[in-house]
């Protein structure tokens, strides 16, 4: 009896430990998947960042309003908008307004990423400086200041719902 006993306490024993740990397992899969989904989403974000400052940089303002959701917005200093395509026609119009000479060479440097994701949504705060050439032909800041910034998984594409654009350096 004894023996019999101790088998089955082995085979229970055997079994608990084996159902267990494919459980263990299956659960760590699933948050293996979440996080690498988590990161795979910044890093997309991250990127709609950079493709933001690339497409102001080249005056492509189409490429620049597709980076909004239907219902996007955009807030600063040259105005608020919402949508794609008002978006893109505010700041192209506030390019026209310029010289020219102050933005021909000039480009945008993107920094300081901080990004938080949540499911289908996320909000993300980042530093932007605007180089012009100087007189001297030297780069030259012209402004500086951060965005804060919400957004939206769009058909599988993470997309402006929100940004603000805060001058600090002007």
């Amino acid at each position: 009896m004894k023996v019999k006993q101790s088998i089955v306490i082995a085979v229970v024993a055997v079994a608990s430990f084996v159902v267990g740990n494919v459980a263990h397992r299956a659960e760590g899969a699933d948050t293996g998947e979440a996080r690498l989904r988590k990161v795979e989403d910044v890093q997309a974000i991250q990127s709609l960042l950079v493709h933001y400052g690339r497409a102001l940089d080249k005056r492509d303002y189409k490429a620049y309003g597709a980076l909004f959701a239907q219902n996007g917005s955009w807030k600063g200093g040259m105005g608020a908008e919402t949508g794609p395509d008002a978006i893109a026609k505010m700041v192209a119009a506030g390019f026209e307004k310029m010289s020219p000479s102050l933005y021909e060479k000039s480009y945008h440097s993107m920094t300081s990423y901080d990004v938080e994701v949540n499911g289908d949504t996320a909000t993300a705060w980042s530093r932007w400086t605007w180089i012009v050439v100087g007189a001297d032909g030297r780069p030259n800041p012209e402004r500086a200041g951060h965005y804060e910034d919400t957004l939206v998984r769009d058909h599988g594409e993470w997309k402006f719902k929100s940004r603000q654009a805060f001058t600090e350096i002007n």
